[in-house]
């Protein structure tokens, strides 16, 4: 994301997307991820090494896709939101209200 200050920046380009995921039993995956493709898929799709047990309680398995590579997350849910915030820094401000300016995905 650029800022209005910065060259480049353009209303319709500069922006997040969040992926964000909720109640997570199990996550295998890199921090940096690009071009990505996320999907919903059946416990009984996970890979053998993983345990089906950290599915139970309603838990959902998200397959995520970066090329060639699959990681694993195991959660409750998953939302996926575009923002333009130019100040707030969520993840040292507890207290913002997680609202975003639209929301693309919720699972």
């Amino acid at each position: 994301m650029k800022f209005t200050d910065e060259d480049g920046f353009s209303k319709d380009t500069s922006y997040n997307i969040d992926v964000e995921f909720w109640a997570v039993t199990y996550i295998n995956a890199p921090t940096f991820l690009e071009g990505i493709k996320i999907i919903e898929i059946s416990k009984n799709d996970l890979p053998e090494n993983i345990n089906r047990e950290l599915c139970k309680y309603n838990q959902k398995v998200f397959e995520i896709h970066e090329g060639d590579n699959k990681y694993y997350i195991i959660a409750g849910g998953l939302l996926v939101g575009i923002n333009r915030w130019e100040k707030e820094d969520r993840i040292f401000n507890y207290d913002l209200d997680l609202k975003h300016d639209e929301v693309i995905a919720k699972s």
